[in-house]
């Protein structure tokens, strides 16, 4: 007796035995019951998940003689003793010999005049059942004469004449069809699914096969029941009776669980030479690099699933049960963002292993920029503790301190508390502090010239460039004019901004006042000459360290002052 291959030998026969399609059989099991049976169906989806099947088991549901009429449960007709014991119609139409059942190709069968042959053969009863019905698949293969032909039968056919049509494109059906049909769309069959359907198969056949072999040809069936069955025809062909694990992924051209595991695991413990040593791993395998990257992409999809998703959730029905447990100890010891880091580089990287030279060169440096990735502080709690600052309120620290462990991938260096500022380095010794200048005793008296002064300081904190000057400056009153004694080195840039500092003395006095800068009392008469360059900068240097931006700054990110360079005057301000 000549081999019958699984595909076959477990196609459905009835609407129970479909697999992973229960709105469609539902919807039509609840027509026939209810005797609301439309005259044309188009069911419409990817390859190998039922169309066909679906259309034979509709037909025997509408001619099985065992009933008076239509019926949700036809005879089943896949062995032969279920052969022996179903009605002629559906024996006949199981094995595509029905003369009331025409089943035909779209893409053989495409032109006006075939359709012509259609529509005068619908004109006549059925030969022996109670309905005609034509099964076109591929019908989108169909030309638009052909199409144009069938539409006024399509609309208004005989009583007892039925259309079923399938077609894996369509979006090529023309909507003047798709107006007249019933449509049924089939979706892609999760792997956990196939998986369990693959299992009742191999015990069926009495095959020793773990889940885990069996997971690996649902994964690469890609949601198509048909190829699931082929490909593992295609193993049982070369293992026998017995499947070990590695012979399924070796044969089938895929990639070991185990290699994408040992890279999750690399990436996590920001192991360099692991990652090379897996890339040669491939090399010995003789994998294809792209294909390993994109499946590491999807690996890392499946880990963010598992770390987002509830246990409950249908994102997870993608991943293998078996698979679940051991993905969320990865999930654990890495974050949304870092997940997140990953994908993008990896993505990126696949792109550019299309047209890399040397892609095993290229997938080297892919992996390792995962493995040296950093854990970066979140923008927005840098911002919100520079806020804090500002404000004069103590910031918490970014993250609570990690368990010590080894360097990973994504570890950052730990942030410094800044309600705790470590002091910094002192400045040379071969500079000279800057003379502190005495706090006053008690405060100024209100409306006098230090009083002003310091108000103006405190109304110009959010620029500390016009700050700087008034800090080192002294001030008086002669009658109605503040006269703002600087140091020579702010004498140029307060003159140039004195129209501002009389905004603020207004501000500040709560009247007007006229501003007037002058030079140090302490340097009358001395030539204002520019000090020398190294001095200059030093002394720049030490009137940035004072400000309170800077201070902040500092201790938010632990740095020092490198350099210092004068502001120069924009065009607004000039």
């Amino acid at each position: 007796m000549s081999y019958k291959v699984l595909a076959l030998k477990y196609r459905p026969t009835s609407f129970d035995e479909v697999v992973g399609q229960t709105s469609v059989t539902r919807t039509l099991r609840n027509a026939l019951d209810r005797g609301k049976v439309g005259h044309a169906f188009l069911l419409s989806g990817a390859r190998g998940v039922g169309k066909t099947t679906t259309a034979r088991i509709l037909a025997k549901a509408l001619n099985c003689a065992r009933t008076e009429g239509p019926t949700a449960s036809p005879c089943s007709t896949r062995t032969d003793e279920d052969k022996a014991k179903a009605c002629d119609s559906c024996r006949e139409i199981a094995d595509g010999k029905s003369l009331d059942v025409q089943e035909i190709d779209g893409a053989s069968n495409n032109s006006v005049d075939q359709v012509r042959e259609l529509r005068e053969s619908a004109r006549y009863s059925p030969a022996r059942d109670r309905f005609k019905i034509w099964i076109i698949d591929e019908v989108h293969m169909l030309s638009t004469g052909a199409f144009n032909a069938l539409l006024k039968t399509l609309e208004e056919p005989p009583p007892r004449v039925k259309f079923v049509f399938a077609t894996t494109e369509y979006h090529k059906i023309p909507e003047t069809i798709l107006s007249r049909c019933q449509q049924y769309d089939f979706r892609m069959i999760p792997a956990r699914e196939l998986q369990t359907h693959l299992r009742k198969v191999a015990d069926a056949e009495k095959i020793r096969v773990s889940d885990a072999a069996l997971g690996l040809i649902a994964r690469a069936a890609e949601g198509s029941v048909r190829d699931s069955l082929s490909l593992f025809d295609q193993v049982l062909a070369f293992t026998g009776d017995e499947v070990p694990d590695a012979d399924v992924a070796g044969l089938l051209g895929l990639v070991d669980r185990e290699l994408l595991h040992r890279a999750s695991k690399a990436i996590v413990e920001g192991d360099s030479l692991a990652v090379l040593e897996l890339v040669e791993s491939l090399a010995d395998y003789g994998a294809d690099y792209r294909h390993f990257a994109r499946e590491l992409l999807l690996h890392l999809r499946e880990i963010l699933l598992v770390k987002l998703a509830p246990a409950e959730s249908p994102l997870l029905h993608s991943v293998l049960p078996e698979e679940v447990e051991r993905l969320r100890a990865t999930a654990q010891a890495l974050s949304e963002e870092d997940l997140l880091r990953a994908l993008d580089v990896l993505t990126r990287g696949e792109a550019e292993l299309r047209t890399a030279s040397d892609p095993r060169v290229a997938l080297d440096l892919v992996l390792l920029k995962l493995v040296h990735l950093r854990r970066l502080v979140p923008f927005a709690e840098i911002v919100a503790r520079v806020e804090r600052m500002l404000g004069g309120a103590a910031a918490p620290a970014l993250a609570p301190p990690r368990p010590a462990r080894p360097a990973t991938l994504f570890d950052a260096p730990p942030a410094p508390h800044l309600a705790e500022p470590a002091p910094r380095t002192a400045a040379p010794a071969s500079a000279e502090p800057p003379a502190a200048r005495p706090a006053p005793a008690a405060p100024p008296p209100a409306g006098s010239a230090e009083a002003v002064l310091a108000s103006m300081i405190g109304l110009c904190q959010g620029r500390p460039s016009l700050a700087a000057p008034l800090r080192a400056a002294t001030a008086r009153l002669d009658g109605q004019t503040l006269v703002i004694e600087v140091p020579p080195d702010f004498l140029a840039f307060g003159t140039m901004h004195e129209d501002e500092y009389r905004d603020l003395a207004k501000k500040a006095a709560g009247k007007s006042l006229t501003v007037r800068i002058a030079g140090d009392a302490a340097r009358v008469g001395e030539p204002l000459a520019p000090a020398p360059a190294e001095e200059r900068r030093q002394r720049l240097r030490e009137t940035a360290e004072k400000e309170k931006a800077v201070q902040d700054a500092l201790d938010l990110f632990d740095g020092r002052v490198v350099d210092v360079r004068e502001a120069k005057a924009s065009r607004e301000d000039e």
